[in-house]
């Protein structure tokens, strides 16, 4: 009867195989990166290579990427990390692999230096990385090597030999082959920086994001630096999805003032956004609206006026006049010493009116002219945000984003890692506890605060001091890492790390110069500005950026480990 059974079997799943087959919804490709990251050298340090892999290892996980990351191995140590990131390869699979350190050519091929008493001999070859890709045939990947540097185990200027073309790996160098390049000071490749910022934004594609590393660098190094590739990646690697942002306002003015009280609801965010744009005319506004909301009440008005202003010089909602008033209320005074508007509430401290003058002739042309602005008072929050009331935004809906603390602890540190929209989201949760107005300082707001009446270089005086700021270069130490707040001296305002620590988003768009700088204290404002400004420095910055004209500019939608923000309100 064994015949029978078998035919009783066979004859179902034949006719199951030959039947077509349901229709599945396909998985997603999988996501698998590697970083090694090796800058403790002996003979060579690379100083900033730890925290650029962390820096890369966060962004990649953030992206949805499972993450192998090593840190100063050995030999053994970095073998058996490739070795893993090797058998979770999969046909299709996306990937991505930084390496930063030292490399070097040894019979005509690269490879990576590990921690070792005998660097050449130890060294890993890099065809150990690439094989495994070959062999999966993944989807599309990338292997970034930030490894272009003069080393003392081989002949300087020696620097990468070009890897061959590969149908669906694209390798890339921080420098052309055969060539070496300086890392800028303590802040490293500034092509990693540039990547880095490149594969935060939302649904930016690798090809487009190595297109904007690479014109970003030449422009910096007056094409001093090229930035090489075997191939260009191919299409659809993107690093960091596009996500719904809690609700913000673009414009800097818009006020986002959701009802109050614990039964708020997360639509009460909706609604505040739409009322701060319903007036505009810039259809930039109406595009973030729809970021934040696809499927919202207002999707379909807001689709439509922004196809209607698309094109049109905007006026944004925040600059409509509000209609003529009999008489101005005299602004009411502030209270004297730090308040709080609930028990759990950011520390505010009250910021006199006055006038000053605003920027630097002496270094930058972005800082120039110096010119005079006049300030009402507000409020300023006396320290930078803190990881502890962050993660209250959070836990109560307003914030969707919680930032990795790196292992440091969260507490008092200030909250880091987060982007300009990111910061409004938490404006507009912070706005709708209290009932009050709070927004971001603008850039002219920050700059008075933080001079707090001197005219010199630093709030301190003309030139560095020791143990003044947290940065590279001020102290004998560097910590290379944001502290808790109180740590160092206030000014004398007493405002805490308006120099340092975390560097500091402000409501401004960018400007090359401040030839069209507002002179009311008010937040220079264009339609659809992509970026914005940032004040005060970073403990990864050196004391220049500590200065207190000092500004750069980071885009309003990419996270970066150094920026955080400090709150502001009327009074």
């Amino acid at each position: 009867m064994d015949w029978l059974r078998f035919f009783l079997l066979a004859v179902p799943l034949i006719a199951l195989a030959a039947s077509p087959a349901l229709p599945q919804e396909a998985a997603p490709p999988a996501r698998i990166a590697l970083v090694i990251a090796n800058g403790t050298y002996p003979d060579a340090a690379v100083a900033q290579a730890p925290a650029e892999g962390r820096a890369v290892a966060a962004a990649l996980r953030d992206g949805g990427f499972e993450v192998i990351a090593i840190e100063n191995g050995a030999r053994a140590e970095t073998r058996q990390a490739i070795a893993e990131f090797a058998g979770k390869l999969r046909p299709g699979a996306q990937a991505v692999v930084f390496y930063s350190g030292h490399a070097v050519q040894q019979r005509d091929r690269n490879f990576i230096v590990p921690m070792s008493p005998n660097p050449v001999q130890d060294a890993v070859d890099l065809d150990e990385v690439i094989d495994p890709l070959i062999i999966a045939k993944p989807s599309s990947a990338l292997v970034l090597i930030d490894a272009s540097r003069d080393n003392p185990w081989q002949a300087r200027g020696r620097g990468l030999r070009a890897t061959e073309p590969l149908e669906t790996v694209a390798v890339m160098f921080t420098a052309s082959p055969g060539k070496t390049v300086a890392d800028s000071g303590p802040r490293g490749n500034h092509a990693v920086e540039e990547w880095l910022k490149a594969i935060r934004t939302p649904g930016l594609d690798m090809a487009a994001a190595v297109v904007r590393v690479r014109d970003a660098v030449a422009r910096a190094s007056r094409r001093s630096q090229q930035i090489w590739l075997s191939s260009e990646p191919p299409k659809g690697l993107v690093v960091t999805p596009v996500g719904q942002p809690v609700a913000v306002a673009q414009a800097s003015r818009a006020v986002i003032l959701p009802p109050t009280g614990p039964d708020a609801s997360p639509d009460a965010f909706e609604l505040a956004f739409w009322e701060s744009i319903r007036n505009s005319e810039n259809a930039s506004e109406y595009r973030a609206y729809l970021d934040a909301y696809p499927n919202g009440r207002f999707s379909t008005l807001a689709r439509t006026r922004e196809q209607l202003y698309r094109g049109k010089p905007g006026v944004s909602a925040a600059s409509v006049a509000p209609p003529p008033a009999a008489a101005t209320p005299a602004a009411p005074a502030p209270k004297t010493g730090p308040i709080r508007d609930c028990s759990d509430c950011p520390e505010l401290t009250a910021i006199p009116p006055g006038s000053f003058q605003m920027g630097s002739n002496d270094l930058y042309e972005f800082e120039k002219p110096v010119h005079p602005v006049t300030i009402r008072g507000f409020y300023l929050g006396t320290r930078e945000i803190s990881l502890d009331e962050w993660d209250r935004c959070v836990s109560e809906g307003g914030c969707n984003y919680r930032p990795d603390d790196r292992g440091l602890g969260r507490g008092k540190r200030p909250v880091t890692d987060i982007h300009w929209n990111d910061a409004n989201a938490y404006l507009a949760w912070l706005s709708a506890k209290t009932g009050k107005r709070y927004r971001l300082p603008s850039e002219s707001e920050w700059e008075y605060a933080a001079r707090a009446g001197t005219t010199t270089t630093y709030p301190w005086g003309q030139t560095v001091e020791k143990d003044r700021a947290n940065c590279l270069g001020c102290n004998d130490r560097p910590l290379r890492s944001a502290v808790p707040s109180g740590q160092y001296p206030p000014n004398a305002l007493g405002l805490y790390d308006m120099a340092g620590n975390a560097a500091e988003w402000v409501a401004d768009c960018w400007s090359e110069s401040y030839r069209n700088a507002p002179r009311d204290g008010s937040a220079y404002v264009v339609p659809g500005c992509r970026e914005r400004v940032l004040r005060g420095g970073s403990f990864n910055n050196d004391p220049r950026y500590l200065r207190s004209a000092a500004r750069f500019k980071y885009e309003a939608d990419v996270r970066f480990y150094t920026n955080g923000f400090r709150v502001a309100r009327d009074l």
